[in-house]
């Protein structure tokens, strides 16, 4: 069957008191052919020209109640909208586990040695450039830059005029220089922070426990971000509830329906300011639903259609989807859905343009919580977004996820099967021809790579590839399909690399310098690995994924759609044993989503949050 030479333009969400969209398919569901440069409004009669339509929840575009919205677009930047193929439906968001799709700033520092620095802050997710202070609450400058107080001033009125002044004065310089001294000592000691330290770990606290229907849902979907846990499950119509709760109070926010059904719906993501929310697809090149919902109202914002082999990643500004049946990457604007940029993909001398598409990953990403599969939930953390497309003509090019623009691209790279993982300032990929090497290369430059490993015999298959610290990465080296034998090789640009076993791994996920090891047979088991490769936590049953980069959440059995009983564990990287926690009860764990602190996960016909870590 030909491609289609065009595809639908995001549908952005309809006014109050509308018609909920049609359903995919429906007669009059396709859009108009927009404007370059306008957006197009849904539910068009034809003929009608169409018009610019804003998000009815904008107001609380961040979800921070009665707080402004931060504007998205790019000033001076049209966005382009993308042509629909006429009956071609438009669609929803969203995924279990991973949820939405997933496929998943450099603080300033003082110039003068005697500003105080202040504690660390963590990012706001609902006002994406700033930044919270833990310690105060309040809502700082994402530069970071630390806050000096106020200058010591002498009384009104001049110098001492008397004994009692004089002593006065003399305290007063003897604080100023002891302050001085406390915040030198300070700053000295700054570098050599534990930036992640050991979590306080506790019994497991239910927070709250909000209803999701009368009848036990099909799906249940959860997702958690900050302080706010989303909760969504099928109703009997199709169509996908979404809560909004308080993770601190366990407080309800908001509670909407989509406007439309599937018959199957793949998750949900939490993200700056939204919501995300995908339909399944029973087949690659089946059309689905893309939703993104208003954080601060529940209001979907647009909608679009995708397909089922298709990935979507996200910035704080911007979706961007790898539209693989229209052979491109496009650019989607995050606060109404409209198309900013799109570039298409790289074809090899046969005409081929498959391509593979990996998320450049930072420190702040991967120091913070992870799906079971090692990926941050929040990978917008840090400088800037970017992607690394590697091509079927086996080139590879380094994207601004926002912009659009090629920042470098090289040829004769990697293959679309080869392992690929690029984080921070490095790209890493497994050349296997006649056995393997590990080769990196500098981001800045894409010049020549450094080879940081090379296998000793054709007979090793490399699987797994992380980056697990700084210019380090880490792989499972099979020997003669000999699962038995599999061995953690873990490569240090100028250092050479170290080996270790880890007999049946098939999976690694990074936790600072740590690296948990886990294997599915003969059962579910994980091991924890430190930086030379000593096992901190031996052969322990069940699953464990990163909560920040020094600590890890221990399941004991693996993730599971059946309700049951779930033991759970805490353990700080540098610990000496885990700290049990006690059972999720009666839940689906396969729902479950989680921060240092908290756990939500979905049940027969309701959903629960747990706290287990942090502050009352």
């Amino acid at each position: 069957m030909p491609r289609p030479q065009s595809r639908p333009a995001p549908v952005a969400a309809a006014a109050p008191g509308h018609a909920p969209a049609a359903a995919p398919g429906a007669p009059g569901h396709a859009a108009p052919h927009g404007t370059p440069g306008r957006a197009a409004t849904p539910h068009q009669t034809p003929g009608h020209a169409p018009g610019a339509h804003g998000s009815p929840g904008d107001a609380a575009a961040h979800g921070t109640p009665g707080r402004p919205a931060t504007p998205h677009q790019t000033p001076g930047q049209a966005p382009a909208t993308p042509h629909r193929t006429p009956g071609h439906a438009p669609t929803a968001h969203g995924s279990a586990g991973d949820p939405a799709g997933v496929a998943d700033p450099a603080a300033k520092t003082a110039t003068a040695a005697t500003l105080p620095r202040p504690a660390p802050t963590r990012p706001d997710p609902y006002l994406p450039g700033r930044a919270v202070s833990p310690a105060a609450g309040t809502v700082a400058g994402w530069s970071g830059v630390p806050h000096s107080a106020p200058p010591v001033s002498p009384a009104p009125g001049g110098g001492p005029t008397g004994p009692g002044r004089s002593r006065r004065g003399l305290w007063i310089a003897l604080g100023a220089g002891l302050a001085v001294v406390g915040v030198l000592a300070a700053t000295v000691l700054w570098p050599t922070r534990d930036r992640y330290p050991a979590l306080e770990f506790r019994t497991l606290e239910v927070v709250a426990t909000p209803t999701a229907g009368a009848e036990r849902s099909t799906a249940v979907f959860t997702s958690v971000l900050g302080d706010r846990a989303y909760l969504a499950h099928q109703l009997a119509d199709d169509r996908l509830e979404v809560v909004a709760v308080d993770t601190g109070s366990g407080g309800e926010l908001w509670r909407k329906a989509t406007p439309v059904g599937a018959q199957r719906w793949a998750g949900i993501r939490a993200l700056p300011g939204g919501v995300a929310v995908l339909a399944d697809a029973s087949g690659d090149s089946t059309p689905r639903d893309l939703l993104v919902l208003d954080a601060g109202s529940g209001d979907q914002r647009w909608r679009l259609a995708v397909h089922g082999d298709d990935d979507l990643h996200y910035t704080r500004d911007t979706v961007v989807w790898v539209d693989r049946t229209g052979d491109r990457l496009v650019g989607l604007r995050m606060r109404d859905g409209h198309e900013t940029w799109r570039r298409g993909s790289p074809r090899d001398e046969y005409g081929s343009n498959r391509t593979r598409v990996a998320r450049v990953s930072t420190p702040e990403a991967l120091g913070g919580a992870g799906f079971v599969t090692g990926a941050p939930t929040a990978p917008w953390l840090g400088t800037g977004g970017r992607l690394v497309q590697v091509g079927a003509d086996r080139s590879v090019r380094l994207i601004d996820m926002d912009s659009g623009d090629v920042l470098r691209s090289r040829p004769n790279v990697a293959d679309v099967e080869d392992l690929v993982v690029a984080h921070a300032d490095r790209l890493y990929v497994t050349e296997d021809d006649r056995g393997y090497r590990l080769l990196g290369y500098d981001l800045a430059s894409l010049g020549e790579p450094d080879v940081l490993y090379t296998a000793p015999d054709d007979g090793r298959r490399p699987q797994s590839l992380v980056a697990c610290g700084e210019h380090r990465a880490c792989l499972l080296e099979v020997p003669d399909g000999e699962t038995a034998r599999t061995e953690v090789v873990a490569a240090t640009e100028g250092k050479g690399s170290r080996h270790w076993a880890a007999p049946e791994a098939d999976g690694l996920v990074p936790v600072g310098e740590h690296l948990v090891a886990r294997r599915d047979s003969p059962q579910s088991a994980v091991t924890l690995f430190d930086a030379d490769g000593r096992a901190v936590l031996p052969d322990r049953d069940g699953v464990a994924v990163r909560l920040d980069a020094g600590n890890v959440l221990v399941f004991a059995e693996p993730p599971s759609t059946a309700e049951d009983d779930r033991s759970l564990a805490g353990m700080a990287v540098g610990g000496k044993s885990p700290f049990e926690m006690g059972e999720l009860k009666d839940v689906r764990s396969e729902s479950c989503s989680w921060t240092a602190s908290v756990i939500a996960c979905g049940r027969a016909k309701d959903f629960v949050l747990y706290r287990f870590a942090g502050d009352d």
